[in-house]
Protein backbone atom coordinates (compact mmCIF):
# COMPACT_ATOMS: atom_id res chain seq x y z
CA UNK A 1 0.00 0.00 0.00
CA UNK A 2 1.62 3.19 -1.08
CA UNK A 3 2.16 5.86 1.94
CA UNK A 4 0.52 8.73 2.24
CA UNK A 5 0.61 12.24 3.12
CA UNK A 6 -1.49 13.94 5.65
CA UNK A 7 -2.28 18.06 5.59
CA UNK A 8 -4.58 20.93 5.83
CA UNK A 9 -5.40 23.50 4.10
CA UNK A 10 -6.73 27.32 4.97
CA UNK A 11 -8.86 28.79 1.84
CA UNK A 12 -10.31 31.89 2.11
CA UNK A 13 -11.29 34.50 -0.66
CA UNK A 14 -9.66 36.68 -3.57
CA UNK A 15 -10.07 40.14 -3.12
CA UNK A 16 -12.08 41.27 -6.28
CA UNK A 17 -13.78 37.44 -6.22
CA UNK A 18 -17.44 37.39 -6.69
CA UNK A 19 -19.90 34.93 -5.20
CA UNK A 20 -21.00 33.66 -1.82
CA UNK A 21 -17.59 32.26 -0.43
CA UNK A 22 -19.62 29.69 1.88
CA UNK A 23 -20.76 28.25 -1.44
CA UNK A 24 -18.06 27.91 -3.26
CA UNK A 25 -16.24 26.45 -0.90
CA UNK A 26 -19.27 23.97 -0.21
CA UNK A 27 -19.51 23.20 -4.19
CA UNK A 28 -15.65 22.68 -4.36
CA UNK A 29 -15.29 19.91 -7.27
CA UNK A 30 -13.15 16.89 -5.12
CA UNK A 31 -13.81 14.93 -8.12
CA UNK A 32 -10.96 16.97 -10.20
CA UNK A 33 -8.52 15.39 -7.71
CA UNK A 34 -6.64 12.31 -9.19
CA UNK A 35 -4.74 10.48 -5.84
CA UNK A 36 -5.82 12.66 -2.88
CA UNK A 37 -8.92 13.23 -0.42
CA UNK A 38 -10.10 16.62 1.09
CA UNK A 39 -12.76 17.35 3.43
CA UNK A 40 -14.39 20.36 4.48
CA UNK A 41 -14.08 20.71 7.83
CA UNK A 42 -15.12 24.33 8.98
CA UNK A 43 -17.27 26.90 6.29
CA UNK A 44 -16.83 30.45 7.62
CA UNK A 45 -17.92 33.92 6.31
CA UNK A 46 -14.02 34.94 5.34
CA UNK A 47 -12.19 31.57 5.79
CA UNK A 48 -12.43 27.99 5.56
CA UNK A 49 -10.54 24.38 7.31
CA UNK A 50 -10.21 21.73 4.69
CA UNK A 51 -8.40 18.27 5.94
CA UNK A 52 -6.69 16.28 2.95
CA UNK A 53 -4.35 13.10 2.32
CA UNK A 54 -2.73 12.55 -0.65
CA UNK A 55 -0.57 9.53 -1.86
CA UNK A 56 3.14 10.54 -1.83
CA UNK A 57 4.13 12.04 -5.46
CA UNK A 58 6.09 15.40 -6.95
CA UNK A 59 3.24 17.31 -6.05
CA UNK A 60 2.94 16.17 -2.38
CA UNK A 61 6.67 17.25 -1.38
CA UNK A 62 6.41 20.60 -0.22
CA UNK A 63 4.25 22.70 0.57
CA UNK A 64 4.54 24.77 -2.03
CA UNK A 65 4.04 21.82 -4.33
CA UNK A 66 0.87 20.68 -2.82
CA UNK A 67 -0.71 24.57 -2.74
CA UNK A 68 -0.25 24.72 -6.59
CA UNK A 69 -1.25 21.71 -7.16
CA UNK A 70 -5.08 21.69 -5.91
CA UNK A 71 -4.99 25.93 -7.01
CA UNK A 72 -4.78 24.16 -10.79
CA UNK A 73 -7.14 21.36 -9.94
CA UNK A 74 -10.10 23.09 -7.37
CA UNK A 75 -9.30 26.73 -8.36
CA UNK A 76 -8.11 26.68 -11.74
CA UNK A 77 -11.56 27.92 -13.55
CA UNK A 78 -11.43 31.07 -11.99
CA UNK A 79 -13.40 30.36 -9.09
CA UNK A 80 -11.99 33.13 -6.62
CA UNK A 81 -10.25 31.52 -4.06
CA UNK A 82 -6.28 31.84 -2.49
CA UNK A 83 -4.90 28.47 -0.19
CA UNK A 84 -2.26 28.03 2.56
CA UNK A 85 -1.18 24.74 2.56
CA UNK A 86 0.78 22.86 5.57
CA UNK A 87 1.95 19.58 5.74
CA UNK A 88 1.50 17.96 8.43
CA UNK A 89 4.77 17.63 10.02
CA UNK A 90 4.41 13.86 10.94
CA UNK A 91 4.08 13.42 7.29
CA UNK A 92 7.50 15.54 6.27
CA UNK A 93 8.84 12.76 8.92
CA UNK A 94 8.07 9.58 7.62
CA UNK A 95 8.70 11.10 4.30
CA UNK A 96 12.31 12.13 4.75
CA UNK A 97 12.45 8.71 6.27
CA UNK A 98 11.58 6.92 2.83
Amino acid sequence: MPSTVTFSVTTMPRSGSEGSFREIVRNLRTDQLEDCFLTVFHVGDSFALLSGEAIHSAHTATNDALRAYLLRRLAGNGIGLDFDVRIDRDSEAARSRS
